[in-house]
């Protein structure tokens, strides 16, 4: 095939998907999620099928479209839905409860003792901390998110307005 035919089919793959993904609503990649990047691969395999012309143009368009449909539906479904929303996004599980670890929801979640210490340390607590910590949450991003025990939080200035009217 000639190089400005493959240039030209690039080109063509490459505006489409563009248009696709703005239409998908997501802005940046950190707002993906695993089915997110699933749905991206299948669109590479078949940007590789048109540029070597194992596919036509309207067959690329046809199959990527469908697939962003696909996913579209899938999402206002969840969005509607709270039962399919948990299926599809899962729900965050307490891997961390009162400074103790929770050997079941580690299981579930596939890490280990170490990967929660880990995740503790990327938010700077160290293990004499963790009784600090009242909930540690593994978010469906694989974020840790944490509520601290109330005695562990820093003052606010609310906390100081409510002890000098109980000093007065």
């Amino acid at each position: 095939m000639d190089l400005w035919r493959i240039a030209v089919r690039a080109l063509v793959s490459y505006v489409y998907l563009l248009a696709m993904t703005r239409v998908s609503g997501k802005r940046i990649v950190h707002q993906a999620t695993t089915f997110d990047f699933v749905v991206a691969l299948i669109a590479g395999d078949l940007i590789d099928d048109m540029l070597w012309a194992e596919v036509s143009t309207t067959k690329f368009a046809a199959a990527a479209g469908s697939i962003f449909v696909c996913d579209a539906i899938t999402k206002l479904t969840a969005f509607r839905w709270k039962a399919v929303h948990r299926f599809l996004c899962g729900v965050p599980a307490a891997l961390l409860r009162d400074g103790r670890e929770d050997r079941d929801a580690l299981r579930r979640e596939q890490l280990s003792e170490a990967d929660l210490a880990h995740l503790l340390r990327l938010r700077g607590i160290e293990e004499e901390k963790w009784k600090d910590v009242h909930l540690g949450l593994a978010e469906r991003d694989d974020e840790l998110s944490m509520i601290f025990a109330p005695q562990a939080e820093s003052a606010t200035r609310a906390d100081a307005a409510r002890v000098k009217e109980l000093l007065r």
